[in-house]
């Protein structure tokens, strides 16, 4: 059976959609149909959209790979903070590359605090608030009643990325994982686009267009987004319910719901942060930006 040979594991909120979309309009390439499959992250059940029950099921998703698709990947940032993903990876194989794209911790946590509130992950409008909140919700509590997977409302430790790159390193070797830097993919896309086609061995498609993907959006309907993101107790055995129609039925769901999903939300306003509160995350991050700077060799003084 066809596998996949490459994944891009993170972060998210930093442009894993964007580069999601444009390698599955190259025609040497196959992706996933459903992003953010989340297969090797047993850690983290509740950002499944597609329940697993063996190895199998999880390579029938690539069954339609063929010949001329010389790389078959799939998209689950959130594997970068699983703490057993990266360990399965290398298991079912210890060849696989590793696409990671990374930007500025402070400039995350704001974009990702706004998906969380999309999401209904988070009750906190403020995310200064919600910031002081995590010392209380680590302790499990003044957590949101839809927020299915704690782990990611803790804004301070999903940022720290040099520790996350560190961990990876000790699983894959250097030369298997390929680190992008956000802000250089945002200003000159087509250069590291064409670094991803030469680390997954595929050549150029001489791609010119990168229309923007996936801004931070806002619910229209608070109604809505609660049917879309139902608490624990729903969520749970509708998954369990839709899983006895099979694969292909889930994979067809997961499609469907997304588009509909999207009906309900518009792009949000970036809100700037108090000065000070800036500088409080700019101090909570520098040692870790200065740990990935000496990973990936590169001047990271624009994060500071």
């Amino acid at each position: 059976m066809k596998q996949p040979t490459f994944f891009i594991a993170g972060a998210p909120r930093c442009g894993t959609t964007a580069l999601y979309h444009y390698l599955n309009q190259h025609p040497q390439i196959f992706m996933s149909e459903v992003k953010e499959l989340n297969y090797f992250a047993h850690d983290f059940p509740h950002v499944q959209k597609i329940s697993f029950k063996s190895k199998e099921d999880y390579l029938n998703v690539f069954s339609k790979a063929n010949s001329t698709h010389l790389a078959i990947g799939e998209a689950s940032p959130f594997y970068l903070y699983s703490k057993v993903a990266f360990s399965n990876m290398h298991s079912f194989d210890p060849n696989a590359r590793i696409i990671l794209s990374l930007r500025n911790p402070i400039d995350f946590v704001q974009s990702f605090h706004q998906l969380n509130l999309s999401l209904l992950r988070e009750d906190q409008k403020d995310l200064r608030k919600a910031w002081a909140l995590q010392k209380q919700r680590l302790s499990g509590n003044k957590i949101p009643k839809s927020c299915r997977q704690p782990e990611l409302i803790q804004y301070g430790e999903l940022g720290l990325f040099g520790k996350y790159v560190e961990k990876l390193l000790e699983i894959f070797p250097r030369n298997q994982v390929l680190i992008i830097i956000f802000e250089d993919f945002r200003k000159d896309p087509q250069t590291i686009y064409e670094e991803i086609l030469k680390f997954i061995d595929v050549t150029s498609d001489g791609r010119k267009e990168f229309p923007p993907v996936n801004v931070s959006f806002e619910n229209r309907s608070k109604l809505m987004a609660t049917v879309f993101h139902p608490p624990q107790f729903v969520y749970k055995p509708f998954m369990k319910f839709i899983s006895l129609f099979g694969l292909d039925f889930m994979k067809s769901f997961s499609v469907f719901y997304n588009r509909i999903e999207k009906l309900n939300v518009t792009q949000a306003k970036k809100i700037s942060l108090d000065p000070e509160f800036r500088q409080e995350l700019q101090d909570f991050y520098q040692q870790d930006i200065e740990k990935l700077a000496d990973i990936v060799d590169r001047d990271l003084s624009e994060w500071r």
